[in-house]
């Protein structure tokens, strides 16, 4: 193939992976032709006009048109089954990940493959004149008809959203539920039998990110993140998705601690934010600066389509204002880099709370005037952590009702028991106790002797008193949990971030913690007290909006 052509196939290849994080075999391309007409086929269905225009300006090239005339037969026969193919591409985007449908590895087993997705295979005049042994009749496989597509984030989709699915459809009559590899890890589908029909569910788990590009480009139903979608991503989606950012569309199905490990044998307990992100951008690069061996710090972290790393650029290097080492080894999977870890003494690598497994966890302050917190299961539930992240599902507003369904019951009783039987957080309400502690007012102090704390904080939009989506839900499992313990006695503790007077401060916090009294009446709900400590006791530093935000906060208390 001549040098422009090759050109033209690799900004063919560049574009797809800017644009839709697909990742294309270039030798393929090039090589191959009817496999490359497979795929310009499905990148044209999505519409993308710089892909659409590299494709026409290939296929405009002399030298394809020449071809093309000297295959005439070919071209004509495969025009009658273009309506074949096109149907038959839409099936393989929408059970295929973004950025791996097109047999990245290149070997003969991929390539066969993608030559089966398309029935009434084209061969040449010269290939069907020839003779051929009788043909063994096949059983047909069975056909399986898509019922939705679900990409996104490797922490929910490894294996939080398998057993949702597994356990919903079983709830609805499923039956010979089977789930077949992909090509690689993190890509699977779900087959079943229902009301006599054979149906399948494809699961990506490639990353946060991709959860939004693949609603986008109508290669999936619903969203996986380990993040909150971006203000950007709601903007991009609003006109065919709705407004992801609602209460209807954004479904937070677990909570989640991004853990700092090390390996067992390192004698490090606590770490500040601060000095990770001087660890994780290079800065700092040998144990002996912090205390440690004199030895280099070997940095591990997730990939960039990581909603895991999401939250770690966003909860500690760009709070700093710094960037990852471009030393640091990169990992797609969370349960790989742990692994690593704890094969290394001089390793450090942040994962979910699920994933420490033999690797050792830190406890983190957010800064040298807050207190260290382990990540645990009831630090974690009320975001005291500073670390904590919430799980989420994303569905339009136009899904289909199996969909909102399926939404509902992630973040159901049942859902939030296989959360929990799982090893994520549930939002399940759980009680503790407190332990008194110097740094809390007195009246703080009396409550920690005579009450219990629940497992839930309730926290506001910014600069309102309007809770958000999570605590909006957490309202009614409130209400629940009341209606099951009736002689205990709710009490509201407000807090406040530190920026203005603290006297107003201090009426603040307690006029959001009536908020919530107010919300509480309203569904037949009577609180025993309510308090307002103002900026006392921050969880996080009040020098950015993401620590002021967890510091405005409502405990909960019962009696």
């Amino acid at each position: 193939m001549e040098q422009e052509k090759q050109q033209l196939i690799e900004q063919i290849i560049s574009t797809a992976k800017r644009e839709f994080d697909i990742d294309l075999a270039k030798e393929k391309l090039i090589s191959e032709e009817e496999y490359r007409a497979l795929v310009f086929t499905e990148l044209l269905s999505l519409e993308n006009a710089e892909l659409s225009r590299l494709i026409e300006q290939f296929n405009a090239s002399p030298s394809h048109q020449a071809h093309a005339s000297q295959a005439e037969p070919i071209s004509q026969s495969k025009q009658r089954n273009t309506g074949v193919i096109i149907a038959a591409s839409v099936a393989v985007i929408a059970l295929c990940a973004v950025g791996a449908w097109f047999g990245l590895s290149g070997d003969t087993t991929a390539q066969s493959s993608q030559v089966a997705a398309v029935p009434n295979k084209v061969i040449s005049q010269k290939s069907a004149q020839m003779s051929k042994p009788t043909p063994v009749e096949k059983e047909p496989e069975a056909v399986y008809q898509s019922l939705f597509a679900i990409h996104g984030s490797n922490t929910i989709g490894e294996k939080l959203a398998p057993a949702l699915l597994k356990a919903y459809f079983e709830e609805q009559g499923a039956k010979d539920i089977d789930w077949q590899q992909g090509r690689i890890a993190t890509e699977r589908t779900m087959q079943f039998e229902m009301d006599g029909d054979k149906l399948e569910i494809g699961l990506a788990a490639h990353g946060s990110s991709t959860a939004f590009k693949a609603l986008n480009a109508n290669m999936a139903q619903i969203g996986m993140s380990s993040r909150k979608i971006k203000t950007s991503e709601v903007e991009a989606l609003k006109g065919q998705s709705g407004d992801l950012s609602k209460l209807g569309n954004e479904h937070i199905i677990a909570l989640d601690g991004l853990a700092i490990i090390v390996n067992q044998n390192n004698p490090l307990k606590t770490i500040t934010t601060e000095t990770l992100s001087r660890i994780f951008s290079g800065e700092i690069d040998n144990w002996a600066e912090i205390g440690g061996d004199q030895a280099p710090i070997k940095v591990f972290a997730r990939d960039d389509n990581s909603g895991t790393f999401d939250t770690f650029k966003s909860l500690v290097l760009k709070k700093y204002g710094r960037k990852l080492t471009k030393q640091a080894e990169r990992f797609e999977s969370s349960s790989e880099l742990s692994e690593h870890v704890s094969r290394d003494d001089y390793a450090i690598g942040f994962i979910g709370l699920n994933y420490i497994r033999y690797s050792k966890a830190l406890a983190i302050a957010d800064s040298s005037d807050t207190k260290a917190i382990y990540p645990t299961r009831f630090t974690i539930a009320t975001e005291d952590y500073p670390l904590a992240r919430r799980l989420y599902l994303y569905t339009p507003t136009n899904s289909a009702t199996q969909i909102k369904d399926f939404a509902n019951f992630a973040i159901s009783d049942r859902g939030q028991e296989i959360v929990q039987e799982l090893g994520l957080i549930s939002q399940s309400i759980r009680v503790e106790d407190v332990v008194a502690s110097e740094l809390a007012p007195e009246k703080y102090n009396q409550y920690a002797k005579l009450a219990k704390r629940l497992s839930l904080n309730f926290r506001f939009n910014y600069a309102t008193r309007d809770l958000d989506n999570k605590g909006k839900r957490d309202l009614q499992r409130l209400v629940s949990f009341v209606e099951e313990n009736p002689n205990r006695k709710l009490v509201l503790m407000g807090f406040s971030d530190s920026i203005g007077a603290r006297d107003k401060n201090t009426m603040l916090s307690l006029s959001r913690a009536k908020s919530v009294e107010q919300e509480l009446n309203a569904r037949g709900i009577n609180v025993y007290a309510v308090e307002g400590f103002g900026e006392d006791m921050p969880l996080a530093n009040n020098d950015n909006e993401v620590g002021r935000e967890r510091n405005r906060r409502v405990e909960v208390w019962v009696l």
